[in-house]
């Protein structure tokens, strides 16, 4: 018997081995910047996700080439995020969701970051806040010379000569070197770093003087702006490409759902290694400086046309199912945003499409981690449907099954909240009996309590 056990649990830690195995997803592709061109230095790293051991080694990390190719393996399924870090370039956070796919190919293509306080310049909205001022102009900030940018990366302003004795101060330069004026200066006062606060001028020609700063380094890399925007107020900051058009939808769900989802675009149909200039600036131009000025109803109908395609993986399409509700909800509080404040006009009837939030319980598992990634949907999706038989029994369910204990407070809190009125004693509600099975006599199940009595 006990040489038969031992054949057993040798045969079970075979099929393990066998399903982990089977289990390893390879993501390649390059790192590069917007334009293709390659970047000195990149890291990236990713983090094995559900280890709950403090003292286990969760980090991934893959060598990204001189070329910027690399290659990530991944052993486990989960939701990973992907950390793209390249020097003087926008640092890049890529969640993605791995099940059982064997492989996926995909391209980063980084933003530059913008640089400003001396030490690089460009043509950028921020440049206008480099001033000289003086007794020409009484140290009149709004009045001051604004500095122009040149040819070789450095910035000049003109100065009219108004006396023979001249104090001049530049305003918004922190460091660089090579500060200086034309004429040389009697007298400078510098700083620790070499940078100059006021240059002092006697006996000058009746003319005008340009104060010339050159930065400490050239411009590595360059990014596109919009003219009247500065690089701060980008809403990208990066661009994913994938050879198999399908493969975004392990990740585009999810950046959907961020708080801020136009961080990454994803280019349309194309395995690119660049973006040319043009097409950076038809990206920003398509996307909106703020959330309120993003066009939802176009991200509604991107993932409604994707979810009639037959070609995606369950978890793609159970991936598209929740992110559905949080770019509805995010439509929701723009409306709602655009009509604050009109006292005599009265919303457009808020739509959405019934069968989408069917397919939700039909096909979604209450449990399905992703839930986690919009903690706010399920509150969103029970108010919605008003607190329905269907959608009070799937969160119940939820609250009692996810892996987040977070989120299920938040549910079974809206639950209660949401249903109370419909009983009489605390204790009849089937989500008493769910936060009871689920975190005992204490903090969570006192609130459930407390929140009942309120709302009777």
């Amino acid at each position: 018997m006990r040489n038969l056990n031992y054949l057993s649990i040798t045969i079970l830690f075979l099929l393990i081995a066998v399903v982990n195995a089977s289990a390893q997803t390879v993501i390649s592709g390059k790192v590069l910047s917007v334009d293709g061109s390659l970047i000195a230095k990149v890291e990236l790293s990713t983090v094995t996700p559900g280890v709950q051991d403090i003292f286990a080694d969760r980090q991934i990390k893959a060598e990204v080439a001189e070329d910027g190719t690399f290659q990530l393996q991944l052993d486990q399924p989960g939701i990973y995020r992907l950390s793209v870090k390249g020097v003087f370039h926008q640092t890049m956070n890529i969640p993605v969701l791995i099940y059982d796919q064997p492989s996926m190919e995909m391209n980063i293509l980084m933003l530059p970051k913008p640089y400003k306080s001396g030490r690089h310049f460009e043509n950028e909205g921020y440049l206008h806040w480099f001033r000289v001022i003086g007794n020409f102009n009484n140290y009149d900030f709004r009045s001051g010379e604004k500095f122009t940018l040149n040819k070789d990366g450095s910035i000049s302003a003109t100065v009219p000569v108004t006396s023979d004795t001249m104090r001049i101060q530049v305003s918004g330069i922190s460091y660089g070197q090579g500060a200086g004026a034309i004429t040389p200066a009697d007298r400078y006062e510098l700083l620790p770093d070499n940078s100059f606060v006021s240059v002092l001028y006697k006996n000058l020609p009746e003319d005008s003087l340009e104060i010339h700063y050159k930065p400490n380094e050239s411009i590595p890399y360059r990014r596109v702006v919009l003219e009247g925007r500065s690089s701060e107020s980008l809403p990208i900051d990066g661009f994913l490409t994938f050879r198999n058009k399908y493969d975004r939808y392990w990740v585009e769900p999810f950046i959907s759902m961020q708080a801020i989802p136009f961080r990454y675009r994803i280019v349309d149909d194309s395995f690119s290694e660049g973006i040319p200039p043009l097409d950076q600036i038809a990206f920003q131009k398509s996307e909106g400086e703020s959330f309120f000025d993003m066009d939802w109803s176009r991200s509604i109908d991107k993932i409604t046309g994707a979810l009639t395609n037959s070609s995606l993986h369950e978890q793609q399409k159970n991936l598209l199912l929740i992110a559905y509700v949080g770019v509805v909800k995010r439509a929701n509080m723009r409306r709602n945003y655009l009509y604050r404040g009109r006292q005599n006009e009265k919303p457009p009837e808020f739509e959405y499409d019934p069968v989408i939030i069917d397919r939700i319980f039909e096909e979604v598992e209450p449990g399905h981690t992703v839930w986690g990634w919009s903690s706010q949907s399920p509150i969103f999706l029970l108010e919605l449907l008003q607190f329905d038989d269907r959608s009070v029994a799937y969160f119940t369910d939820l609250v009692l099954n996810h892996n987040s204990d977070d989120l299920a407070v938040r549910a079974s809190q809206a639950v209660v909240e949401g249903t109370a009125q419909n009983y009489t004693s605390v204790d009849q509600m089937p989500i008493y009996q769910a936060i009871l099975q689920r975190f005992g006599e204490g903090n969570t199940l006192m609130r459930a309590e407390m929140i009942f009595e309120q709302q009777n």
